[in-house]
């Protein structure tokens, strides 16, 4: 199998962020394990496993520190750069301005919750158990919307690329996105947001389920395994955005955006400002190649070296 070429290196930002937080998970278990699997002084009750913020409140907190900041600037990061490159024609531009406040939001969401796990984390659970309890409870309201928001991105684009997608079999201009109700699909359903929407929404669905396991169950022993499950999980979250930035990035050389025509794209938001930026484009590079042969010193009679030449020419016989 052929590797395609990306547009660019940003598919491996996501990577970056989250590497570092598994690292953590796994160091933070075998230091536990090592250890024994001790039951921390702080603690109430004998469990197994223990919870992660238990373990991150012994000598272990700048490594719990760090790595949640980390992984907390890299998933900011990771937003702002698909907002900037949707920005700058480097991904698929939005169709909507609806998806752009989408992923606006999701950015300011994103920094809220993730501060609120930065505070988890310097508020141990040791010293401060209440602070500790109600910024996990931030981080994880907030990180659900902002990847709530994030789906609904990816689905609005979808709902719209299906309309002008080369293999819609409908009449062109005969649907229009506006009037269809938000869970009507028209064109070719199964293009590249809708399935990456599909499969955001899978992982908000079994986030939820674990995240009221974690939180409802009563056993602690249970509750920490839910706590686990969802800290790893979180990483494969990246892992999507790392395929979204891979295919995004390419879109220009994708299998069917080339086919798409300038007339579909049009009345779009953002695709009007990409087409009239690719015929600036190609109009300022079809006016330096029709400028080239009189602004060339070969062939200029204003240069004097070419005067010269120009002059000790033989005539033609």
């Amino acid at each position: 199998m052929k590797f395609v070429k990306p547009g660019n290196a940003s598919f491996l930002v996501p990577w970056i962020a989250f590497i570092p937080w598994y690292g953590m998970l796994i160091a933070m278990l075998v230091v536990w394990a090592a250890q024994g699997h001790p039951i921390y002084w702080f603690m109430h009750t004998d469990q197994f496993p223990v919870y992660i913020s238990d373990i991150g409140a012994t000598n272990l907190r700048p490594l719990f520190i760090s790595c949640a900041g980390w992984q907390g600037i890299g998933y900011v990061l990771c937003i702002v750069l698909e907002f900037a490159q949707r920005h700058w024609f480097k991904m698929n531009p939005w169709f909507t301005i609806h998806e752009r406040n989408f992923i606006l939001a999701a950015i300011v969401l994103a920094t809220i919750g993730e501060l609120g796990l930065l505070f988890c984390t310097i508020f141990s659970t040791a010293l401060y158990p209440h602070v500790h309890t109600a910024m996990v409870c931030i981080f994880i309201v907030f990180m659900f919307l902002s990847i709530c928001c994030l789906t609904g991105e990816y689905f609005s684009m979808g709902r719209h690329y299906a309309l002008i997608h080369p293999r819609q079999t409908y009449e062109s201009g005969v649907v229009d996105v506006e009037n269809l109700r938000w869970y009507q699909w028209a064109g070719y359903r199964w293009n590249k947001f809708t399935i990456s929407a599909i499969i955001k929404l899978l992982w908000v669905i079994c986030a939820i389920i674990w995240a009221i396991c974690f939180g409802a169950i009563d056993n602690n022993s249970t509750s920490a395994k839910f706590e686990w499950l969802l800290a790893f999980w979180l990483g494969v979250f990246f892992i999507i955005m790392s395929v979204d930035f891979y295919l995004g990035t390419r879109w220009r050389k994708s299998k069917y955006w080339p086919n798409v025509s300038s007339d579909a794209m049009s009345g779009y938001y953002k695709f009007d400002k990409y087409l009239e930026k690719r015929y600036n484009d190609q109009t300022t590079t079809s006016t330096k190649v029709l400028d080239e042969p009189t602004t060339s010193t070969e062939t200029s009679l204003d240069n004097p070296q070419n005067m010269h030449w120009y002059e000790e020419r033989p005539p033609p016989v």
